[in-house]
Order: C-alpha cells, then structure tokens, then sequence
C-alpha cells in the first residue's frame, strides 16, 4: 500500500508537469492566432480603435503573452480561473454547472459502454454449448464484428444524424427534443457511447478469448468446472485490467465527443461553452475550459490506474 501512494504521489508529480504544458501550448496558440475578445466586440459593436485600446489596457490584453500567462497561472494557483470577457462573469461559475452537466454525459456514457460490452462480448461465453447453438453464436459473432467497424469508424456527428431521424420518424413523446431532460440525456449519452462500445467490445472480446487458451483455464475446465464458473472464478477479473486502461484513456475521447454532441442535442455542457469561448476570443474562458478538462482526462487515467492496482496485487509491487 505504501508503494501505491508514491505511486500515486508521482502520477500527481506528473500530471501537475502536462496542465503547465498543455495550458502555456494553449496560451501560445491563441495568443499566436491573434486578435482577442475586445477586437471581436469592436467588431460588432463598431467601436473607435482609441476605445479599444482604452479597453485593452483595462484587461490588461495590452501586455506581453508571457507576462499575461504567469499572471494567468497565479491566478490559477490561488484558486482563480480569471474573468469570462463575454458573460462578464468569474469563470469558475461559469465553468462548474456546465462541468457538471458533462460529467453526467460521459458518466452515462461510460457506464452504457461497459454494460453493453459486458453483456454482448462476456454472458454469450457463460454457457456451454450444442453444435446447433454454436452455429447461431458465429453468426453472432459476426453481426458483433460488423457492429464494432460501424460504431467505431463513423463519425459521431452522422450517428447523432441517424439517431435525429430516428427519433424524428418514432414520434415519440418520450424523446421528442428539447422537453424534458431525458428527451436529451438518453439520446446524447447513446451517441456519445457507440464508439467506445465498439472500443470496449472489441478489447473484451479479444481479452476473453485470449485468457480463455491460457494454461490454467484448461485446468479449470479439466478439473470439470462448469463454463460459467471458469469464466466468473478465472477469466473475468484478469480480462479488466486492459478494460479499466482504456476506460482511464478514454476520458478525453468522451469529453472531445461532448463538442458536437451537445450542440446537436441542446445539452448544455462544456462543448457548447468551448465553441462560445472560441466565438467570442474569451481566452480566460477558453484556458479555465483547457484546464479543467485536462484535469478531467488525468484524474480518469489516475484511477483507472489505481483500480487496475487493484484488481490485479501483482501490479502494486511496481511502479
């Protein structure tokens, strides 16, 4: 247990390391693309270049990108995200209901995802089977295997197409979009969820066949136990290792998705505050949006990998 904390203590070290990184590559980017939040509002609201200017120094838009990044990470450091430009609003209340409304997204997502990969790739081996029942199987294996190309090579923006229009054809009051909060939950999370089903699915399929030509299970099944006790007592706990990896890895794969998913079922998360932020120039919005969401992404990959400790005592020896 004690190896598990400087473990944990160094994925700490290193993931404070990637957010000073990824928010002064982010900084750099968009101070070098030009332009910020008070041009784009003279823009529109056709403001003198002498007010613009005034407004610069007020926002202190005016000073070097490096000398504005430090004061930025201060901030941030003190626990100040900074000042949203666009909503006129600290950005930390900005950021959190939104961050809620995603983490309940990729939350509903994740836990589809595993469902459905556990339950197509894992109960259709818990049983042994007749030759007849074994043929209907490799035909199900392989509508799963067309399945897993589909899901994971369309884009999610067609599959939330698809499912518009199935939504649209089914008529029902159930999912008719925008009235309750289910009609854009349920939709939304199934979108967000196909291609990591596909991910899962694959990688649990994989798994189990893999584990099941292993030395011990054959002893397992020599000894007479039954396939569904071979399965739960020596396959199963083995087989999620590379499942809870991916699943830590996939964190940033459901919070990228959430971009294009949110917009098109109404869901107000951090996707639809990402494009607002990349509208408006607000470039404290922007990096406490970069910043959180990396965090995110890091905290997944740091209790995925405290669970596969875990599951798997050999692995806590290491580093």
């Amino acid at each position: 247990m004690q190896n598990l904390w400087r473990i944990v203590g160094w994925r700490i070290v290193q993931g404070a390391f990637v957010l000073v990184v990824i928010s002064w590559l982010t900084f750099w980017l968009l101070a070098a693309a030009g332009g910020d939040a008070v041009s784009a509002m003279g823009v529109d609201a056709k403001l003198s270049a002498a007010t613009i200017e005034n407004l610069r120094g007020v926002y202190a838009l005016d000073q070097p990108s490096g000398v504005r990044y430090v004061r930025w990470l201060g901030g941030v450091v003190t626990g100040d995200l900074g000042f949203s430009f666009y909503y006129q609003a600290p950005v930390s209340l900005i950021i959190l209901p939104r961050l809620a409304r995603t983490l309940v997204l990729a939350a509903c997502a994740f836990l589809l995802a595993w469902m459905m990969a556990i339950m197509l790739g894992v109960l259709p081996r818990l049983f042994a089977l007749s030759k007849s029942q074994l043929i209907f199987r490799r035909g199900f294996d392989a509508v799963i295997n067309v399945f897993i190309v589909l899901a994971a090579s369309t884009p999610r923006i067609v599959l939330a197409l698809v499912v518009l229009a199935i939504m649209a054809r089914g008529g029902s009051a159930m999912f008719e979009t925008g009235e309750t909060i289910a009609s854009r939950l349920v939709p939304a999370a199934f979108v967000l969820a196909l291609p990591l089903i596909a991910l899962f699915l694959a990688q649990t399929r994989d798994g189990l066949e893999s584990i099941l030509a292993e030395d011990y299970v054959r002893v397992a099944r020599a000894k007479g136990l039954r396939e569904r006790a071979v399965i739960l007592r020596h396959v199963l706990r083995p087989m999620l290792n590379p499942l809870l990896t991916i699943g830590g890895t996939s964190l940033g794969a459901l919070m990228s998705g959430s971009v294009i998913v949110e917009s098109i079922f109404g869901w107000n998360g951090l996707g639809q505050l990402i494009i607002i932020a990349v509208r408006s120039r607000d470039v404290a919005l922007l990096m406490g949006i970069v910043l959180i969401s990396a965090t995110c992404v890091l905290i997944g990959n740091l209790c995925a990998d405290v669970m596969v400790r875990f599951n798997d005592p050999r692995l806590r020896g290491g580093t």
